[in-house]
């Protein structure tokens, strides 16, 4: 056991915001509830589509962590630089191993040039997931210059986590607003003033928004008390309020597409996420452990290997989902708990087991 409960200036609160991340990423990927609500309309696939808007935060969740941790921290360069190639290496290694893994769990064959091209074109229903390691790397090559920026003067990182939405925000306003006067306008005049342009925008948002939540932690709490404020309360009721306008949103979307929106991956840089991702950092303040239990281990250890359950997960719930999904009783929601906790075990178990062989260590 390294879990020291003990331990000074710790930040118990990522441990929990970590492993809130990949909870919610692994069960909105191995989701299974009806909310096909055009199809088969009933309170049931209405109240699914509801649940799933606090999924938008998970991809989000783990941006902020990791602003949240390297902002505060002792900088070497090259150390960082190594870690950037590490990071390309090992995700390159996993998109092999894991469409390797898939065609022989469906077992189907790819020539040496399928297998290449599958690949290269990122393909979606094997390794579609790891656009995330890609927008990592991103934000992990500009960290230099981040770092840079945020140790000079905090402002400039607001200044950078505010314009890396509201542009890309602002040019899609612009841009839909010229494509209804101007019949299939691409937009391309002002397309080349966004320099966040072809980029996940939101991850620099999120990444810059943690390092300045861990910076100004303590003020944070310290007004919270000084003042008073009920934040259990304001924070939930906030979700609450915007898990209702990012469904209603997406039901209006959908009826208007004349399919599912999905509202997950579409709402990564919406307001609402932004929101939902400040009210859980906040209720993630009351999170301080005295014990040392079974609870609080776990999500320690589920934080703390993230990246290797990340990397796994995909491939279990390939094998599992296909299967589960014509079981009648496995598609309520909280079947739907179960079975992401289980695929969470069990990656954690792999990444375990893979850490404990000397050559293999290196790839997690």
């Amino acid at each position: 056991m390294d879990y020291d409960i003990k331990k000074d200036n710790r930040f118990y609160n990522v441990d929990l915001l970590k492993a809130l991340a990949i909870f919610f990423v692994i069960i909105y990927h191995g989701w299974l509830s009806k909310i096909n609500f055009i199809e088969a309309p009933s309170f049931e696939t209405y109240f699914n589509f509801f649940l799933m808007t606090i999924l938008s935060t998970g991809v989000p969740l783990f941006f902020f962590c990791n602003g949240f941790l390297l902002f505060n921290r002792s900088f070497d360069f090259k150390k960082h630089i190594f870690k950037v190639i590490r990071l390309m290496i090992i995700t390159t290694i996993w998109a092999f191993l894991t469409i390797g893994v898939m065609m022989f769990t469906d077992n189907v064959y790819f020539s040496p040039m399928e297998f290449f091209k599958a690949v290269l074109d990122l393909k979606q229903d094997m390794i579609g997931y790891l656009w995330f390691m890609g927008a990592l790397v991103c934000v992990h090559i500009v960290f230099p210059v981040l770092k840079a920026a945020f140790d000079a003067n905090k402002k400039s990182i607001l200044y950078l986590a505010f314009i890396s939405y509201l542009l890309p925000l602002g040019f899609m306003i612009i841009d839909r607003i010229c494509s209804a006067i101007v019949k299939d306008s691409g937009g391309v005049y002002f397309k080349m003033f966004n320099p966040f342009n072809s980029l996940f925008a939101y991850s620099f948002t999120f990444f810059c928004l943690g390092g300045l939540c861990n910076f100004y932690q303590e003020k944070i709490e310290k007004f919270i008390e000084e003042k008073n404020i009920n934040a259990k309360l304001i924070a939930s009721g906030l979700i609450f309020v915007s898990c209702v306008c990012l469904a209603t949103y997406g039901v209006l979307k959908s009826y208007r597409i004349g399919s599912i929106w999905d509202m997950v991956f579409s709402s990564y840089d919406s307001i609402f996420t932004i929101v939902n991702v400040v009210a859980i950092y906040i209720l993630s303040l009351n999170y301080k452990p005295e014990k040392n239990n079974f609870m609080v281990r776990t999500i320690y250890y589920v934080g703390k290997n993230t990246l290797g359950i990340y990397f796994i997960h995909e491939i279990f719930i390939h094998i599992f989902t296909k299967h589960l999904v014509v079981i009648p009783w496995c598609t309520n929601i909280i079947f739907n708990v179960f079975y992401a906790s289980a695929i969470i075990f069990a990656s954690l178990f792999v990444t375990w087991i893979i850490k404990k062989i000397p050559l293999l260590k290196h790839i997690l």
